[in-house]
């Protein structure tokens, strides 16, 4: 049965400076998806963000989140841009920073942080592993630690959907893999948008897989395959997997292609 869909797009072109950036982009995200979209640097992944974001408006299509318009859903979209947009040499401390992740729910004048925003953010460092840091600046942490900051502060606003850009940058293996299964426990309360340019940051949890490159190429399942590689990246390819899988490729056989 089809699950409710909480961003649509339709047929959307994007121009920015003058070049276009998005071509004829139609995509169906589904409540409780963990969709994944990798493509080149430069293909339009964080454009298409944006656009979803409610930040690019397209020159053609639509886009809807949750049945309205974009810029009025946007409060309940959390949203985690690169790691470089951010500046670390700031002085607050780690649960300052997460905290600041509930900002745009406080009412009146002066606003100040109530006993449930104080909660959000505590349960947003556990599920990040990030309580112990809470008393840390965060100009103190290593690359890893301040990137799961950055997620933890868009948690604590409690968002319907998670959309994460390039979010396993300065992650190592161990704790890569720790924290998709983290996201893969987030599905139960909210939607997820994973992007990336990295094939190898994939993980067999996604529900579903594409591949954008000013367009998009899908057949709308949780695997790649060389075809939607190819017409991304230009070139022919191979996927290899080696070891446990842990990718989302089509299953490994010893002969052709795969």
């Amino acid at each position: 049965m089809k699950r409710e869909p909480v961003i649509e797009l339709s047929g959307v072109t994007v121009d920015l400076g003058g070049k276009r950036v998005l071509e004829d982009i139609s995509l169906s995200v589904e409540k409780g998806d963990f969709y994944a979209i990798i493509g080149p640097n430069g293909g339009g992944k964080s454009t298409l963000l944006k656009t979803i974001l409610g930040l690019v408006r397209p020159v053609a299509g639509t886009v809807r989140v949750m049945g309205g318009d974009p810029q009025e859903r946007r409060h309940l979209i959390g949203y985690v841009p690169q790691y470089r947009t951010f500046d670390f040499s700031y002085p607050a401390t780690v649960r300052e920073m997460v905290l600041s992740g509930r900002l745009g729910h406080l009412q009146g004048f002066p606003r100040r942080y109530g006993r449930d925003d104080q909660e959000m953010a505590e349960e947003a460092l556990d599920l990040m592993g990030i309580a112990d840091l809470a008393g840390r600046e965060i100009g103190q942490l290593s690359g890893g630690q301040q990137q799961r900051v950055i997620i933890a502060r868009a948690l604590a606003a409690r968002p319907r959907v998670l959309i994460l850009d390039e979010p396993t940058v300065y992650i190592d293996s161990p704790t890569e893999d720790h924290f998709m299964k983290t996201l893969d426990a987030l599905r139960k309360r909210m939607t997820i948008i994973f992007v990336t340019h990295d094939i190898g940051a994939l993980s067999s949890r996604v529900t579903r897989v594409a591949c954008l490159n000013r367009r998009l190429y899908t057949h709308d399942s949780p695997e790649l395959t060389p075809e939607m590689i190819e017409a991304a990246y230009g070139c022919p390819v191979d996927l290899i997997a080696h070891g446990v899988p842990h990718r989302v490729f089509p299953e490994h056989r010893q002969e052709g292609r795969r």
